[in-house]
């Protein structure tokens, strides 16, 4: 099975946040927050606006998310932000970005640079049951309706005829606006070649099939354009050579940029509705020759699924059958075909239901050694809201009180790196034990244990190893364990957890 590994090929697991306050919502035109630098300097943070359904990302965010054991941060932007007019390019916002990247630095963590989208774009116009402040995406230039009723059906911003006629035209390259959409994204990866901290580019987010069908929308538009995208940053030229600017069959590759990002990750979702389904929705075969590939699953069993939008509620659903394994057993298996590392790219849920929903899709994702990224850090709204704090009081505040039973379920023991694939792992975050069973051979490159300040164990090992235990400045401890030939053992004795809360 392919898997995410670091400049030494050791296994690499990322567990982080992702914070939403750069996405341009509708009704407006700029986000409601600067994009300056500026105003971000020296720890400052701007006032929160409850008008916002996210707080702004400070630097202090980073500090509180690494301090959780997060080494990652999913930082999503809007293609309306970075291109408002075509052909110009917001700098700005790019330097924003650097910023957030030069904290993440300071922290030791990476940056996956997500192109995000919902419901395509707030300029698909106003009409019955729509709610703009839900849609994000594409810049007005690049979202041709051509006509078609802005109208939203069964509650669901992507049941939208307008919506569907836009997405449609950007799968079909109308206008050249797919071409200007790889631009965008290559004058990302052009800033960030060099860029150790930036671990990756999240092509784009959370894909709605239009008026096509499964499996020709994923295998004959969306898969296609992940491996232009890919072309045209790498320059590996896996697709035929073909005209760009009109639309593109699924043969055609697409021309070098000139960009030859050969060191990022390139993290492809697969279509919505396979979010929808818990099913694969495509042939599931490799996409491009690039070898720094990552299938992203958004895992929202019981919540987008159709138990979930019948208004079913765990325990008591009936979809789907095979449970929480549905979704990840045949993701495995799609991004093992597809010659593709497999990652939780985006989940969250209501926090009523953490005990089930969030605490088996944190299971799920130890037992596939995939790393994960959480809906949302932090976000504006009522006790439902999904943050992974409580909504500030005041509102003008940057945030509530961390939720104690997300503090414990996602401040976790987990191994870094490892130079064992094979591993095995398993933490319980109701007394902070963990066991970890691996081998290596003699020389073999060294494991790096994570421990939380919450968990408080006491730390063991057994077997083929040395351990040497790092006390960090924030509470949490770092194991180092290096194999000296055979099987071994990291343990966490079961111990009081300590948790943050308001204090």
């Amino acid at each position: 099975m392919p898997y995410i590994a670091d400049d030494q090929g050791r296994l690499a697991v990322l567990h982080g946040a992702t914070p939403a306050s750069l996405l341009e919502f509708g009704p407006g035109t700029t986000p409601l927050y600067p994009i300056d630098p500026s105003a971000y300097e020296s720890g400052h943070c701007p006032a929160n606006l409850p008008d916002s359904r996210y707080p702004p990302l400070c630097q202090d965010d980073l500090s509180a998310m690494a301090a959780l054991g997060f080494n990652l941060v999913r930082l999503p932007i809007s293609w309306s932000v970075l291109e408002p007019e075509r052909g110009r390019f917001n700098d700005t916002l790019l330097d924003r970005i650097a910023q957030i990247v030069e904290w993440g630095r300071a922290l030791r963590m990476y940056v996956i640079v997500d192109m995000h989208q919902n419901a395509f774009s707030h300029y698909v116009g106003t009409g019955a049951g729509v709610d703009l402040r839900y849609n994000s995406g594409a810049p007005r230039w690049a979202t041709i309706t051509d006509g078609f009723p802005t109208h939203v059906y069964e509650k669901q911003r992507e049941i939208n005829p307008a919506v569907f006629e836009s997405t449609t035209n950007f799968w079909y390259d109308r206008d050249g606006i797919q071409d200007e959409f790889i631009a965008a994204l290559a004058v990302i990866a052009h800033r960030f070649r060099d860029e150790s901290v930036v671990v990756g580019y999240g092509v784009y987010n959370e894909p709605l099939l239009g008026w096509n069908l499964p499996p020709g929308f994923e295998d004959l538009l969306l898969f296609p354009f992940y491996r232009r995208v890919i072309d045209a940053i790498t320059g590996v030229r896996d697709g035929l050579p073909c005209w760009s600017g009109f639309f593109m069959p699924a043969v055609c590759g697409y021309r070098d940029l000139g960009i030859h990002d050969v060191r990022h990750l390139m993290f492809l979702d697969t279509g919505l509705l396979r979010e929808v389904t818990d099913f694969p929705t495509h042939l599931g075969l490799p996409v491009s020759s690039y070898a720094n590939v990552v299938l992203g699953l958004h895992a929202y069993t019981h919540i987008y699924t159709p138990d979930g939008l019948l208004g079913q509620k765990v325990p008591d659903t009936s979809y789907p059958w095979g449970g929480y394994d549905q979704g990840w057993d045949f993701a495995a298996r799609e991004a093992k075909a597809m010659d593709a590392a497999l990652f939780m790219e985006e989940f969250g849920n209501d926090p009523r239901d953490d005990a089930l929903i969030l605490r088996n899709q944190l299971l799920e994702a130890e037992r596939h050694h995939a790393g994960f990224a959480f809906w949302t850090w932090k976000e504006n709204g009522d006790a439902h809201s999904w943050g992974l704090f409580d909504p500030p009081n005041p509102t003008t505040a940057s945030s509530g009180c961390i939720r104690e039973q997300r503090e414990r379920l996602l401040a976790r023991v987990y191994p870094r790196v490892t130079a064992d694939p094979t591993l095995t792992y398993h933490y319980d975050p109701s007394d902070g034990r963990f066991a970890l069973n691996a081998r290596g051979l003699s020389g073999d490159s060294t494991t790096v244990v994570f421990v939380p300040r919450e968990v408080t164990g006491q730390i063991s090992s057994d077997g083929a190893v040395r351990i040497v235990v790092s006390d960090e400045t924030d509470g949490s401890r770092l194991v180092f364990a290096s194999p000296t030939g055979g099987p071994f053992v990291v343990a966490v004795s079961p111990a009081p957890m300590t948790l943050t809360g308001c204090s």
